[in-house]
């Protein structure tokens, strides 16, 4: 966690007071169960939020002592497609 007030990721001990994060999912997805899902709702109704949900989600998975695991090969990569037209068309 940044300790640093200038920083916009800037996370309290107060709020979270561990030196690390726990293993968390990038942002662009997670795959839940229905039941784990609402275990990690109910999870989070009783942590203090912080304001990286991806983080966050990785702390009440946590506190559930569920683990986190790599994805398939190849899926959930992030990277920066340029504009066309048609291909976005095609996007649901």
């Amino acid at each position: 966690p940044l300790r640093d007030r200038a920083y916009k990721w800037f996370v309290p001990r107060q709020v979270y007071p561990n030196d690390t994060y726990p293993p968390y999912c990038g942002g662009p997805g997670y795959v839940l169960s229905a039941p784990l899902a609402r275990r990690v709702f109910a999870a989070a109704q009783t942590l203090p939020a912080i304001n990286m949900e991806d983080a966050f989600v990785g702390i009440c998975l946590h506190a559930l002592g569920a683990a986190v695991t790599e994805p398939p090969p190849g899926t959930f990569l992030m990277y920066r497609l340029e504009y066309e037209r048609c291909r976005f068309s095609r996007l649901a």
